[in-house]
């Protein structure tokens, strides 16, 4: 417990020398570009703590706030570079936190199938965004299409018969 007092001291003094020098003039607005460093440190405990605590499953639940902030503290990195002007078209990588922390819960957490389901979901949904963000034409112009083709699939598309479906 010694070390984690010690780490989070030096953290503190840190933080204060740096709010210091920005409230006598000598870093101009260190605020902006700093409050996504918070959000990455504390994405950084999570994983600590799940690591630290021997990665048991049972606190694989660490993870999902923990990748979640990890992807938002670098968007905001990111974001605060570009003075937010890309902002219209980064939106869908919000989406893509959740599954990025979805993904380290399966990972880390069992693997259970069921969690798959909404991964590939938000997964998909910040991929078809992203790419229609990216290219000019309407990508979910497509959408009809691409339910008709699954709909085909799931009527003719071959399927593995077992005792019991016969």
């Amino acid at each position: 417990m010694k070390n984690g007092k010690v780490i989070y001291g030096i953290f503190l003094v840190g933080i204060g020398i740096l709010f210091s020098l920005q409230s006598i003039g000598l870093i101009d607005n260190f605020w902006s570009f700093s409050w996504p460093l918070l959000l990455l440190f504390v994405s950084i405990g999570f994983h600590l703590g799940f690591f630290l605590s021997g990665a048991k499953k049972q606190q694989a639940g660490l993870l999902v706030p923990g990748g979640i902030l990890f992807v938002l503290s670098i968007l905001f990195m990111f974001e605060e570079m570009t003075n937010w002007s890309f902002s219209e078209y980064t939106w869908p990588f919000y989406i893509f936190a959740v599954a990025i922390g979805l993904f380290e819960l399966w990972l880390f957490g069992g693997r259970e199938f069921g969690l798959l389901i909404p991964i590939f979901i938000l997964f998909g949904l910040s991929f078809v965004f992203i790419i229609q963000n990216l290219f000019t034409f309407n990508v979910l112009s497509f959408w009809p299409a691409i339910l008709i083709i699954v709909g085909l699939f799931l009527i003719f598309g071959r399927t593995s018969r077992t005792s019991k479906d016969i």
